[in-house]
């Protein structure tokens, strides 16, 4: 009987140590694979094709394989090639990270990284991928290469906002304009506008919104349903946005502004009373303004209501 569990022993300690074996030579493969990977191919490959399948210019740097994610130090988007002007980077992410968890769990494909001093964060299926989820915390729009494309127009601030894409499949293959819901806040935002011919080239007073609260649909046609002003001007904006996919400059805006200044402000915009005095509706300003991105019309001033 000795002789017996001795000898079953010996059998458990060899099975033990061929199983050690086999996953010291899955990890050390493993290990090789990682310190091997091509990702420097692979990132290529996946910028030339989301290129050319968005008309998005992308750039990714090398891709490195970890142990439990697949992450790069750098994605940059550039402007689209049906955008009239130089080349340059609209969006810069850094650190960016897809995890392999949630790719097993859940089977779902997650992005993390870091936006212009914020974080970024997107999901979508998948297999199939039907909707896209996107979400940012505290970015700093002063350092959004995008917000340089306004014109005559300084913006800066803390922006967080969530954005559903519920054709993402279509606007994917097909190039259709993305469907779905955004909402979000801006947090202590300054604005400074000066000069442009829509605006007569008249400095205009710097505007200093503790909170900035939006709402819109997306497609074709934005709609803007509540976008909620807090700070030097008081009041909302509503309208409509109808985007021009050939010529981006040539897409038409009908927005209606209903706002209030703040005390300090009534006293800065002094000057410019008889020019604000045709569109105010007593304490408030009651703008229409229409027109193309390149090309506004003057404002009109709503029916005032009683």
């Amino acid at each position: 009987y000795t002789n017996k569990r001795v000898t079953e022993m010996q059998v458990l300690k060899r099975t033990a140590f061929v199983f050690i074996l086999l996953a010291l030579i899955f990890i050390l493969a493993l290990w090789g694979f990682i310190q091997n990977f091509p990702g420097d191919s692979i990132a290529d490959a996946t910028s030339k094709r989301l290129s050319s399948q968005t008309g998005i210019n992308f750039e990714i740097q090398d891709f490195e394989l970890g142990w439990s994610e697949l992450r790069t130090a750098e994605i940059s988007i550039s402007n689209p090639n049906w955008l009239i002007g130089p080349e340059m980077r609209l969006l810069v992410f850094k650190n960016v990270e897809v995890p392999f968890k949630s790719i097993v769990t859940s089977r779902e494909a997650k992005i993390n990284g870091d936006l212009h001093e914020g974080e970024m964060k997107i999901s979508t299926e998948l297999i199939s991928p039907e909707t896209l989820y996107l979400s940012l915390k505290d970015v700093r729009i002063e350092r959004v290469p995008l917000f340089a494309l306004i014109p005559y127009t300084f913006v800066s601030g803390s922006l967080s906002m969530s954005v559903l894409i519920k054709n993402f499949r279509e606007f994917h293959l097909n190039g259709r304009f993305p469907e779905g819901i955004l909402k979000g806040k801006l947090n202590d935002t300054r604005i400074r506008i000066s000069g442009g011919s829509a605006l007569l080239d008249l400095n205009l007073p710097e505007l200093n919104q503790t909170e900035i609260l939006f709402d819109a649909e997306l497609g074709q046609v934005i709609s803007l349903n509540n976008i909620q002003f807090k700070g030097s001007l008081e009041g909302t904006v509503n309208g409509k946005i109808k985007l021009n996919k050939n010529r981006l400059n040539m897409s038409t805006i009908d927005l209606n502004f209903l706002l209030t200044p703040s005390p300090d402000l009534k006293i800065e915009l002094s000057r410019f009373s008889k020019i604000l005095l045709p569109f105010k509706c007593g304490e408030k300003i009651n703008v229409n303004l229409k027109g193309t991105f390149n090309r506004l019309n003057l404002p009109s001033r709503n029916k005032c209501l009683p």
